[in-house]
């Protein structure tokens, strides 16, 4: 079963952030590594890339959970005065976009709180 393993990881309980960091390094079937600063974005807004792929940046999260994380992104939120978090963070430094980076892990459920 190709999915078995994205299904279990989903439900996986929060996590710390230190745990997320160190996993990353280990590859595992149904979990992905995810930049907790959009890779893309953050790249097109200059900065660089040893910051961006930086062991700081990478977590292993739900393949899942991923998935929700990357549509949260693009989705109009009042929080971000109804644009996308990926609008809202154009042209923002590194720590709001930590800063929100991690709230997406934390409202789904990835990060502890």
């Amino acid at each position: 079963m190709p999915y078995a393993a994205g299904i279990t990881s989903y439900n996986d309980p929060p996590a710390s952030l230190d745990e997320l960091q160190q996993a990353a390094s280990t590859p595992e079937p149904g979990y992905d590594v995810h930049h907790i600063v959009e890779r893309s974005s953050a790249l097109a807004d200059g900065f660089p890339v040893d910051a961006v792929d930086g062991p700081d940046n990478l977590v292993r999260i739900p393949r899942m959970k991923h998935w929700d994380i990357n549509s949260w992104y693009g989705t109009p939120d009042s929080d971000y005065g109804n644009q996308s978090p990926r609008d809202y963070l154009r042209g923002r430094n590194w720590d709001v976009r930590v800063q929100v980076g991690l709230e997406a892990l934390r409202k789904n459920g990835v990060l502890k709180p």
